[in-house]
């Protein structure tokens, strides 16, 4: 085990010995037999042997011959170089679906990329490529089914632009081409992105994403006149759009065109209050009912741009489209401020299919989730997010609802210990969202004997907290600690290094931990955390959050070398630490010695989820 350790950090070294220990390292590395050197490339963890390809040209040929006849291939969490990418995917020929987090990809990688046999291609967190993408895939990837992109706004403005007019080169070299999904970053104003030259949408389309788009630009996509409909008006099923506003007109030149539609999913982000005759009313749900076949939809506003809401839709407007949609399986509404109990109860009286719902800053009450068990009997998701107006009393009704396997109720402050004494009884619940609540240490009690086979728990900002009843969620009766794998206590001011001594001594598998804003977090607190994990072999850490833990030094990046924290993937570690003077090591020294680690400086969620920005290494 020793000199595999060296093996993965040879030439790490400073001075003559470390070059010529590296330089050991590599002969023997060499002198070993292919057939060996591709086996155990084989049984490396996949970022593991990505970064073995850049080792040395023994590894380089041992990890292009395991990947040479790999058909799928994820490297969604692991951001490869433009050298990695070509040494691993050279000689495969046989490759039908890559993902692949390409911030720190650019053209020169584009030949590895862009192969024929591809059927699926996701190319996610792009920021450095020109049109010449877009080209080659169309060019060379002929039999490609689903091509999803990300694409992130660079310094230069015009590389940025001539890319958003590339697009359409993807769809016309495409021709079996079923699911397209586009995403440009930030959110830039009406227009920005010419999506308007993927018409006529081909009509082997069947699922369809595009951000952003204008309301015109989607008009013209799907027109309601029949002399002008498109050839996807059959064929289309699933349809998303992130628009500058959300109208009456556009839900009817949606509901006119598209009569296969399954899935829709609109959300928009007024740069001003709309004009009232240029807003989504009942008028626009009533149209939803001719969308028969409907069972998914999501129709949300953000704040982003000003303070907004669908102020012209009412209880009677979600009446109707409970009435004209009652094979609904999946509901997601925001930005509803007039909509009231009587309103959502009618869609969960009425969806007697519904499986997921979920509201977002709503006025709905306690009264909403009463016999919600019995309105809505396959019920397996719910989401109340930031509902002021409930209380611990719809906790206790959920409880009811036993097959029940996502609770999130992130921002319900008047949520209590009470409503967790019913909640730890769900038998199938993996994943809970507290975020915000009103609970105590005696409510962590109750999860911690509970019977949820918990996989996901988020305490964040319940302030009244402590470690106290961290160990007992972690130490009690129940099972959370042997599956629990995502846990986030961020901002809440009483999580110390005991805390955190907890969970690397009790949870089995966790593998994204969020601390962030804990200000008793320390240096100390961390090398607790990477070496207990390591000396109890319990898995590593996949993900952590740390941005804004002040009390960490200047040189608390020293934390995460080799061997301690040896799995991990994403360290979000906020801006400020970023610009602090005489660390060491830096950000860039780490990376160096970590290749599959991605250091986020901006303050994201956990991963970057839904964000999009140059990687570190570009910035």
């Amino acid at each position: 085990m020793e000199k595999r350790r060296r093996l993965v950090v040879a030439g790490d070294g400073e001075g003559d010995g470390g070059e010529a220990s590296g330089s050991a390292a590599r002969g023997l590395v060499e002198s070993l037999p292919e057939a060996l050197l591709v086996e155990v490339v084989v049984r490396l963890e996949l970022e593991a042997a990505c970064s073995a390809a850049s080792s040395c040209r023994a590894l380089r040929a041992a990890a292009a011959a395991a990947f040479s006849a790999v058909t799928s291939l994820d490297l969604s969490m692991f951001p490869p170089t433009n050298a990695i990418l070509n040494r691993i995917l050279a000689g495969n020929g046989a490759l039908r679906c890559l993902a692949v987090n390409c911030s720190l990809l650019d053209d020169s990688a584009v030949g590895a990329i862009a192969k024929g046999s591809l059927r699926e291609l996701s190319l996610l967190k792009c920021s450095s490529f020109s049109s010449y993408l877009f080209v080659a895939v169309g060019e060379r990837c002929k039999n490609l089914r689903s091509f999803v992109l990300e694409m992130a706004a660079s310094d230069d403005d015009e590389h940025f632009g001539i890319c958003r007019k590339s697009i359409a080169h993807i769809v016309k070299g495409c021709g079996y081409l079923e699911n397209l999904s586009l995403k440009f970053f930030p959110l830039l104003g009406p227009g920005s992105v010419d999506f308007e030259s993927l018409v006529p949408i081909p009509s082997t389309i069947k699922v369809l994403l595009l951000q952003p788009v204008s309301n015109w630009q989607a008009k013209r996509l799907f027109p309601i006149s029949t002399s002008l409909k498109t050839s996807i008006s059959n064929t289309l099923e699933s349809l998303s759009l992130v628009l500058d506003i959300i109208t009456d007109e556009l839900v009817a030149f949606i509901t006119g065109s598209l009569h296969k539609l399954v899935e829709l999913c609109l959300e928009d982000n007024p740069m001003k209050e709309p004009d009232l005759h240029n807003d989504l009313t009942n008028v626009g749900l009533q149209a939803l009912g001719l969308c028969h076949n409907l069972a998914h939809l999501s129709l949300t506003r953000g704040k982003q741009n000003c303070s907004s809401t669908f102020r012209r839709v009412t209880d009677f407007g979600i009446m109707m489209l409970a009435d004209g949609c009652k094979q609904l399986k999946t509901i997601r509404l925001a930005g509803f401020s007039k909509v009231r109990d009587a309103g959502y109860a009618a869609l969960l009286q009425s969806c007697k299919d519904l499986k997921k719902f979920e509201v977002s800053t709503g006025y709905l009450s306690d009264l909403t989730c009463l016999d919600l068990d019995e309105a809505a009997p396959k019920i397996t998701e719910v989401r109340l997010l930031c509902c002021s107006l409930l209380t611990s009393e719809t906790a206790i009704s959920l409880s009811s609802c036993t097959k029940l396997e996502v609770l999130d109720l992130s921002g319900c402050r008047s949520i209590a210990d009470s409503g967790l004494a019913s909640i730890s009884q769900l038998s199938k619940l993996t994943l809970l969202d507290l975020a915000g609540a009103d609970i105590t240490d005696a409510g962590l009690s109750a999860l911690g004997n509970g019977r949820c086979p918990m996989s996901s728990l988020c305490l964040r900002g319940c302030k009244r907290i402590s470690n106290n009843g961290i160990a007992s969620l972690l130490c009690g009766s129940g099972t959370i600690n042997k599956t629990l794998i995502s846990l986030d206590i961020g901002n809440v001011p009483r999580i110390s290094g005991r805390a955190v001594t907890l969970i690397a001594k009790n949870c089995e598998q966790i593998s994204s931990l969020c601390l962030r804003n804990c200000l008793l977090i320390n240096d100390s607190s961390l090398e607790t955390l990477g070496s207990m994990r390591h000396n109890l072999g319990k898995s590593s850490l996949r993900m952590l959050d740390l941005s804004y833990c002040s009390r960490l030094s200047r040189n608390f990046l020293g934390l995460f070398e080799p061997p301690f924290f040896r799995g991990l993937r994403w360290l979000g570690v906020g801006k400020n630490m970023l610009e602090r003077r005489g660390c060491s090591p830096t950000v860039a020294e780490l990376l160096e010695r970590k290749p599959g680690l991605t250091v986020c400086g901006n303050a994201c969620e956990m991963g970057c989820r839904n964000q999009c920005h140059p990687d570190i290494r570009r910035q």
